[in-house]
């Protein structure tokens, strides 16, 4: 784990985030030689709005240090925070979830086709032959439930053209200084008191983001450990071995949306081998030996 002040100086997706806790599997039989072919993941599905707290603490799970340094930071009013480190790690479910979320809670991710359209709004005609504005996911967070600005979680901000990128330096700085005009009424918007922004990046080193973008966020976390949250959606006999392929070296990194997709296709009779060899490939014999190893572990010694 660390944790940085930072002071040295065609497709977008955006949805409100909702948890729900999967039921409980045992563990299947694990046996050996998986077939292998290509690898498949299951994207997040698209969620109703609503309001979320995840408090892992009231769920009796053990945050590892990262994940308390999270905590203290937003408990202490930080409003600008980077989460980096390994991908799959929960970084983007904590920034959906965590803190105060009571404005609402969405996602923008990012890539390099990105346009303005898909951080403030666009026009969309209607069915009568008319035009209709539809705010993008900041101007949303912005205005969060219309007393309290919301959150936004920024996923992979490291990717968006230097243009839209431009945009949301702007739009990421202090009340005081964000503006933005719609085109149209030429009313001026400002974030609501309570507006966050959670950055995320799967980046190694902070040094390598843009100091501006470093500059709007004070605080930059590592997260090299998944979220307790995260992990309890798996299947119990999971949890222990997706924790630790996380932090395995990258040829072998496996994230936990992995093992969910894993998790998924055994949920829906496939064998353990064939699940293993779409979602992990060649590694799948390791994470079969992981498997069964932590089976077999975790089993209580019969009494002689």
């Amino acid at each position: 784990m660390t944790i940085s002040m930072v002071g040295d100086h065609r497709h977008h997706r955006e949805e409100r985030h909702r948890v729900t806790t999967l039921g409980t599997t045992a563990a299947p039989d694990i046996a050996v030689t998986p077939t292998l072919d290509s690898t498949t993941r299951k994207g997040p599905s698209m969620a109703k709005p609503t309001r979320v707290k995840a408090n892992a603490r009231e769920q009796g799970l053990e945050l590892p240090s990262c994940w308390k340094d999270v905590n203290d930071a937003l408990a202490a009013g930080i409003d600008r925070l980077i989460l980096f480190g390994p991908p799959g790690t929960g970084k983007t479910y904590a920034g959906l979830t965590l803190g105060d979320v009571e404005g609402g809670a969405y996602r923008l991710i990012c890539n390099e086709d990105m346009t303005a359209a898909d951080v403030t709004g666009h026009f969309m005609p209607t069915a009568n032959g008319t035009w209709k504005w539809l705010d993008g996911s900041v101007l949303k967070a912005w205005q969060g439930d219309g007393l309290r600005g919301g959150r936004i979680v920024a996923d992979e901000i490291d990717r968006a053209s230097g243009d839209v990128l431009s945009l949301l330096l702007n739009m990421f700085d202090n009340r005081e200084s964000a503006s933005w005009q719609h085109p149209d009424s030429g009313k001026v918007f400002r974030p609501l008191r309570g507006f966050s922004a959670i950055m995320t990046t799967n980046i190694e080193n902070m040094r390598d983001l843009p100091v501006a973008l470093r500059d709007r966020f004070p605080i930059a976390i590592r997260i090299d450990r998944p979220h307790p949250g995260a992990l309890a959606q798996l299947s119990p006999y999971l949890r222990a071995p997706a924790a630790a392929a996380v932090d395995a070296d990258k040829e072998r990194r496996f994230s936990v949306r992995s093992f969910m997709a894993f998790d998924q296709l055994v949920k829906q009779g496939l064998s353990v081998e064939r699940a293993a060899g779409l979602v992990f490939g060649k590694f799948a014999t390791d994470i079969l030996d992981a498997l069964l190893i932590d089976k077999v572990s975790a089993t209580p010694a019969k009494a002689s």
